[in-house]
């Protein structure tokens, strides 16, 4: 290996044909603007623009890829780089090769990639979500919401026990709100389930189930009512198609991000992915919040109802092991709040003041 007085450039290195995995011992040599690959079995000539340099990562093997898929592997970095230097080809992997050596701009390209990735999860991927979930046609979401109905049936639900008259009842008392949400209709049905207990879910079709449980955990009508219409805020935000598309859009973003679907498997990255939709799903909840106590104060129905029966929802949950219910004077613990932390919804104790505020302010 030298570097001649007239300007010769001699870099040492392997040769591989391209047609077979034998090597030869090689010498490139660069001088008078001409190419010249030396091997045991002969020497060609070459041209700067059947040259193609690797870039330099560290003190890594550099490749300088011929015709033919022929290589010439060397590790003589600093040769290369003078011999890419009287490439005009070798002016990219020159620069590429200064970004990579520069900690401050790996630094700051740190920084930038971590904020991209944390504005796409938290604004790019709700915001994507809200506007394909309301470009979805009706008969998609009728289509989903038929469907999911037909799951939970054949697993989570039974058939309801509450006579047929009490559900006529309520079905009556609920007309007035039933009016089409954006052009989808609105339709509740009572199903009883042991498993979910005291609760109420929104299908994309515009479907309300209300369990037997939280029927009977009301004690006035106009609570259940207050709890429809919370139901309807998610209908009329589409949040049902919303939650839907948003899993799907964090699971494969991540997915993109690792680059291995098994990575999902990864406690590191299954636990993101979880608590960034919770928050998806805490946000849905405020929104339907909002559209509920809007409702009612249209409709004359007191505020104070939701939060009449929220707090008697978060009573019935607040049962210990021993089936002993918590007195109201114990001091929640660290757990409480990691508890409201991973909910799906806000803090029970924060929507259930909101609304008994606006109890108060009405006139």
């Amino acid at each position: 290996m030298s570097n001649s007085p007239q300007s010769e450039l001699v870099i040492e290195g392997q040769f591989y044909s391209g047609d077979s995995s034998l090597r030869e011992d090689a010498l490139l040599r660069s001088a008078g603007g001409v190419l010249v690959l030396a091997t045991p079995s002969g020497q060609q000539t070459l041209s700067w623009q059947e040259l193609n340099i690797s870039p330099r990562v560290g003190n890594t093997p550099r490749y300088l890829h011929l015709p033919n898929d022929a290589v010439f592997e060397t590790r003589h970095n600093d040769l290369v780089d003078q011999l890419a230097r009287r490439s005009s080809s070798g002016r990219l992997t020159r620069l590429v090769h200064r970004l990579e050596n520069n900690l401050g701009l790996i630094l700051l390209a740190a920084v930038a990639t971590v904020a991209a990735t944390a504005f796409a999860f938290v604004y790019g991927v709700p915001w994507t979500a809200k506007v394909i979930a309301h470009a979805v046609p009706d008969s998609v979401a009728e289509q989903v919401g038929e469907t999911t109905l037909a799951s939970l049936d054949d697993t989570w639900l039974e058939p309801s026990q509450l006579p047929q008259q009490r559900q006529q009842t309520l079905q009556e008392h609920f007309a007035t709100l039933l009016a089409p949400v954006g052009g989808q209709s609105l339709n509740v049905v009572f199903r009883a389930s042991p498993a979910i207990g005291a609760n109420a879910l929104a299908l994309p079709d515009g479907t309300l189930i209300f369990t037997d449980d939280l029927v009977a955990l009301a004690e006035h009508d106009d609570e259940l009512t207050a709890i429809l219409a919370h139901e309807i805020g998610h209908v009329a935000h589409r949040h049902g198609m919303q939650g839907m598309v948003q899993s799907s859009l964090t699971f494969w973003l991540i997915v993109m991000m690792t680059g291995d679907l098994s990575a999902f498997s990864d406690s590191t990255v299954v636990v993101p992915a979880v608590l960034m939709s919770l928050s998806y799903s805490r946000e849905m909840e405020r929104q339907a919040d909002e559209y509920a106590l809007a409702m009612m104060q249209k409709n004359g129905l007191d505020p104070a109802h939701f939060a009449t029966i929220m707090t008697r929802l978060s009573t019935s949950d607040n049962v210990d092991s021993t089936g002993s219910s918590r007195t109201e004077k114990e001091v929640p613990s660290r757990w409480d709040s990691l508890g409201d932390i991973l909910s799906s919804h806000p803090a029970t104790e924060e929507r259930i003041e909101r609304f008994r505020n606006a109890s108060s302010s009405q006139p």
